[in-house]
């Protein structure tokens, strides 16, 4: 395995080179980021001793080749190992009609290669209609945030995607209004999408819902709208009972430009079931960012969150600065950032307090 590893890695070398003597007009172009930083915290669980912790670390390194079609990407991150990618796109047109077929596949020197993204799309002036293997568009726009105090576990319901999609999704673009709506057709043999029998053990799970996005712009004033929900039904209709499932989640997100400043304000909430366990985790947050000169830009936000749990639930409210310049040159950003978390609960063992600081610089290439 070790050899044919290294045999591929080779082979991709060997294109690489050998791509800019294509003709004019193909030329290997190449992208990346290198990110590091330092950053100290200090949390006080209630009742508890203080722990601080000071770190200087390495963040996203990635590189991309890439030439007309197709792309290699190189990345890693302080969280895991090392990762090519290998991806391609093409586009074929009719008048106002195009459709494209795009392709990913991850980690392809490991034992296990994945899919990234897969799907094909067709698309005029005003619809497109995607089928396949995609994330979801996010929304959620929480300010600059460059650092955010520990909320003890108590989690930020930022994400109103469906883990995995597969299925459909059909975009409208009407003028001001661009309207989103995607239909998962998707199955689950484990994870949180499985349905349990009643000894709790798991049984394949026909998964699918619907999700829609609505985004509207007026002037200086944009606002999004996110829903979904998600129906679970065994295949195996004989398999027996099995225990009530449930996960739904809405989320609204408004900002206004005024001269160099952006104010926002959103809100999510989300339900899953699962047996007798019911959780209702939600986030209110604000932001402010003022655009300065030379490039600079400085900004304020806030967090509550809900942890959601029926009984000894905790809240946490965090409130951070930041500030964004370019460092030296334009091409890397230095973000510094501060922050304050209280969290709140019945429960002692999720409640305490937190602060600390960042500086992180990012070179994009």
């Amino acid at each position: 395995m070790k050899k044919f590893k290294s045999l591929m890695l080779a082979a991709l070398a060997s294109a690489a080179l050998a791509a800019p003597s294509f003709a004019d007009g193909h030329s290997l172009k190449s992208s990346g980021e290198v990110v590091v930083g330092m950053k100290y915290s200090s949390a006080t669980p209630d009742g508890g001793d203080t722990t601080t912790v000071q770190d200087t670390y390495i963040g996203d390194i990635n590189m991309k080749l890439s030439q007309d079609i197709w792309g290699i990407e190189f990345n890693k991150d302080d969280e895991g190992k090392g990762k090519v990618h290998v991806n391609w796109e093409a586009t074929a047109s009719s008048g106002d009609n195009s459709v494209t077929g795009s392709a990913k596949i991850e980690d392809i020197v490991s034992d296990a290669p994945g899919y990234g993204d897969v799907f094909i799309k067709g698309a005029n002036k005003t619809l497109s209609v995607k089928v396949g293997k995609f994330g979801s568009s996010e929304n959620y726009n929480g300010g600059m945030g460059n650092f955010r105090a520990s909320d003890f576990g108590v989690g930020n319901v930022e994400h109103i995607t469906i883990d995995g999609f597969m299925g459909l999704q059909a975009d409208v673009d009407a003028g001001d209004i661009d309207i989103e709506l995607s239909v998962p057709w998707m199955e689950a043999a484990s994870g949180a999408y499985a349905l349990k029998l009643k000894d709790g053990t798991e049984t394949k799970t026909n998964v699918t819902g619907i999700r829609p996005v609505i985004k509207g712009g007026f002037g200086d004033v944009s606002v999004s709208a996110t829903f979904y929900t998600l129906s679970f039904s065994a295949q195996n209709n004989g398999a027996g009972d099995t225990q009530e499932k449930s996960d739904s989640a809405f989320q609204l997100m408004g900002k206004v430009g005024a001269g160099a400043a952006t104010v926002g304000l959103g809100y999510t909430t989300k339900t899953t079931k699962n047996g007798e366990e019911e959780m209702t985790p939600s986030t209110l947050n604000g932001f402010v960012e003022v655009g300065l000169s030379g490039g600079s830009k400085v900004g304020a936000s806030f967090e509550v969150l809900g942890s959601g749990h029926e009984t000894d639930e905790a809240t946490a409210t965090r409130i951070s600065a930041s500030y964004n310049t370019p460092f030296f040159v334009e091409a890397v950003t230095l973000k510094l950032g501060a922050g304050t978390s209280t969290v709140s609960s019945d429960d002692k063992s999720r409640a305490g307090s937190a602060s600390g600081f960042e500086a992180e610089w990012a070179y994009s290439f």
